[in-house]
C-alpha cells in the first residue's frame, strides 16, 4: 500500500493532467461523471487500489488536506509516515534495513567490480547538542531538493505500463537518513553491574 500513496503523490505533483500552472497539484473531487479526480488518479497508478482508503490514509497523515466541501489539495509531495508501530512504519523498517544490507552486501562483495552508490557525511568531532537540530534542518532541505531532482528523473520511466513492457523491471531507489548517535557511557561495566544489585535488593 505504502509503494501507492507514494506513487499517486508523485503523478498528482508531476503528471500534466494533475497538474496546474507553475506546477502547482490540482484541488480534486473525490469522484466526476469525467474527467479528473482522486479516484481516476488512484486507478491511473493501481487499477485494483481502493481510492476511498488510498485518500483516507493521505488524509491522515497530513499529504493531503480538505479543501472546501468537496476538493481535496495536495500539500506534501512525500507521504509522511503516520505514528510508529503502523504497517506502513514496519513495512519500511523492513524494507530499508534490507535495501541497506544488500547494499553493502553487494559493496564487500570483492566479485563485484562496480559498487553501489554508499556515501555519508560525519562530523568529524561531533556537534554540540544545541548545533543537531539545525545541522538536520539544513540537511532535511538540501535533501529535500535533491531527492525531488531524482523523482524528476524517474518520471519518465514511471508512466511505462510494465505488464505491457517486454523488458525486465527491476526495483531501484534511493535512501537517504540522518543519524544520531546516543551519548557514550563510560561507566565501568563494574560500576553498573553494583549498580544493578543494588536495584535488586531494594526490591
Amino acid at each position: 500500500m505504502a509503494a501507492v500513496l507514494l506513487e499517486v503523490l508523485q503523478k498528482w505533483h508531476t503528471d500534466p493532467q494533475y497538474v496546474g500552472p507553475y506546477g502547482i497539484p490540482l484541488e480534486l473531487e473525490f469522484e466526476v461523471p469525467s474527467g479528473r479526480s482522486v479516484r481516476s488518479l488512484v486507478a491511473m497508478v493501481d487499477r485494483k487500489a481502493n481510492p476511498g482508503l488510498i485518500l483516507e490514509e493521505l488524509l491522515r497523515v497530513g499529504s493531503v488536506v480538505h479543501s472546501g466541501e468537496k476538493h481535496f489539495r495536495a500539500v506534501s509531495r512525500a507521504f509522511m509516515m503516520p505514528e510508529s508501530m503502523s504497517p506502513e512504519q514496519i513495512e519500511y523498517f523492513g524494507k530499508a534495513l534490507t535495501r541497506l544490507a544488500s547494499t553493502l552486501e553487494h559493496n564487500m562483495n570483492p566479485k563485484n567490480v562496480e559498487k553501489r552508490l554508499e556515501r555519508f557525511v560525519v562530523a568529524d568531532r561531533g556537534l554540540p547538542p544545541d548545533a543537531i537540530p539545525a545541522f538536520e534542518e539544513f540537511a532535511r532541505a538540501k535533501t529535500a531538493d535533491l531527492l525531488v531532482d531524482l523523482d524528476n528523473w524517474l518520471i519518465p520511466y514511471s508512466s511505462l505500463d510494465p505488464d505491457s513492457s517486454p523488458v525486465q523491471r527491476i526495483s531501484t531507489g534511493l535512501n537517504v537518513f540522518l543519524y544520531v548517535e546516543p551519548p557514550k557511557n563510560d561507566e565501568s561495566l563494574e560500576s553498573l553491574m553494583h549498580r544493578a544489585e543494588g536495584r535488586e535488593r531494594s526490591k
